[in-house]
């Protein structure tokens, strides 16, 4: 049996996806309101310059992978209303708050998937855009969602990933260890009422891969002219590659 980290635990990996998705399930309804108080608001900025790097105009498929509520969905479609858009996340209550925000925004004809990527095999169709932005470290089976995302990309097409990352300087490191370990759960706590989730999303954070070691996944399994972009704040990373 195949382990995997749950935040701090080692846990099997089968049991993995059922966990993942019990905690967003769990913060679902707050989840939005969470995302700019545990950031400062500083998500939409991150959000703003990924879409911008995306080139979204270009492109005509895309996959917007663990869609979440829809944030970067939106955004797409704003960007390009005539893109194919395909909303990709296993767990339910987000796929459906996300519906809601498109069609509140006018956007109806999206394809919406309740499936992880590591499930998700379409047949006859390529994506020359596949994004994901605050889930890649979620993954259960990095191999076959690397190999499944490389493998449904149109010749060309790009991938592109929006994560947090610890901070270069050892100081700042140190601040925000103990701001996504100590804060982040009792804001968790009084706003969304569950503390055990946010626990573990701060954890998940702190034993996320650093941006080189993603980088050099994404190498080994095809990507080309790969990029690292650390942001300015240094607590987040956009990362860049394509399919040969």
């Amino acid at each position: 049996m195949t382990k995997t980290k749950f935040g701090f635990k080692d846990i099997n990996s089968s049991d993995k996806p059922e966990m993942v998705n019990s905690i967003f399930t769990s913060v679902s309804n707050k989840y939005d309101i969470m995302n700019d108080l545990m950031s400062f608001g500083l998500h939409r900025c991150w959000k703003k310059q990924f879409i911008r790097m995306c080139d979204v105009p270009s492109a005509k498929n895309a996959l917007d992978i663990a869609c979440g509520t829809g944030d970067i969905s939106l955004k797409i479609m704003r960007r390009n209303p005539s893109i194919k858009l395909t909303c990709l996340d296993p767990n339910r209550e987000m796929i459906d708050i996300c519906k809601k925000k498109l069609l509140n925004n006018g956007f109806t004809k999206i394809d919406f998937q309740i499936k992880g990527i590591e499930e998700y095999s379409p047949k006859n169709k390529k994506y020359d855009l596949i994004t994901v932005a605050f889930g890649f470290r979620n993954f259960t089976d990095y191999e076959k969602s690397i190999e499944n995302i490389y493998n449904i990309l149109s010749p060309g097409g790009k991938f592109m990933i929006l994560d947090f990352k610890k901070p270069r300087n050892n100081v700042y490191s140190k601040l925000f260890k103990m701001y996504t370990l100590n804060v982040i759960p009792k804001i968790g706590k009084i706003v969304a009422k569950d503390e055990d989730s946010y626990r573990y999303l701060g954890e998940s954070i702190q034993t996320y891969f650093s941006p080189n070691e993603v980088s050099d996944m994404l190498e080994k399994y095809g990507f080309i002219k790969t990029r690292i972009i650390n942001l300015l704040e240094d607590v987040a990373t956009i990362h860049i590659g394509y399919r040969s």
